[in-house]
């Protein structure tokens, strides 16, 4: 995998920073859960894995990181009329159950259209500025499909680039002692710089 263009500097395919040991989904089959589509881009096309809902179209699936990711988009691997049609984002929070998710409200919420054509990648931009900070976890909440029994997804993936604060190097601490202004110091102002 190394020349899948996952571990460049800047913006790219963050598939290396997530954290799969500590990955987990709600309502997927087993041989089809969240690690079989959270794949490098490269990968991307692999027609024998995917992740499918378990009796209905919903899940939930929790996509922790090694370090903070300021994520810019969101890229899902269509699968007919399978595809997830409302989905619901939320970063650096725990989700417990249904219930609880129904409940929450989302940092980011779209439509995916119906694909073209299968496998097709639908990359969808995140306005909300919260995903631009250094995220430590998205979960993500389908909430229906386009009309089948079960929701597949065939390739799930984060564009960003790391916000270089690691997490979890000390059990409970989190290194964001400094003042919120001090904090993103380098990278923000030179992001503010480009958007004028």
């Amino acid at each position: 995998g190394k020349d899948c263009g996952c571990s460049e500097t800047g913006v790219a395919w963050v598939s290396d920073q997530i954290d799969r040991t500590k990955l987990s989904s709600l309502n997927t089959k087993g041989n089809h859960g969240v690690d079989a589509c959270l794949r490098p881009m490269c990968e991307a096309q692999d027609p024998t894995r995917w992740l499918e809902t378990d009796g209905d179209e919903q899940a939930i699936v929790h996509v922790p990181f090694k370090e903070g990711v300021s994520i810019r988009s969101i890229g899902i691997g269509s699968f007919g009329e399978a595809t997830p049609r409302t989905i619901k984002l939320f970063a650096n929070q725990e989700v417990g159950d249904f219930d609880e998710v129904e409940e929450m409200d989302a940092d980011e919420e779209f439509e995916m259209p119906v694909p073209e054509s299968a496998g097709e990648i639908f990359e969808r931009e995140l306005a909300s500025d919260v995903f631009r900070q250094a995220v430590r976890s998205v979960t993500v909440f389908v909430e229906d499909n386009h009309g089948a029994d079960t929701t597949k997804i065939g390739w799930l993936g984060f564009k960003g680039e790391r916000a270089n604060i690691k997490f979890g190097i000390v059990e409970g601490a989190e290194y964001e002692t400094r003042p919120e202004g001090a904090y993103f110091e380098g990278g923000m102002v030179a992001d503010k710089e480009r958007m004028l």
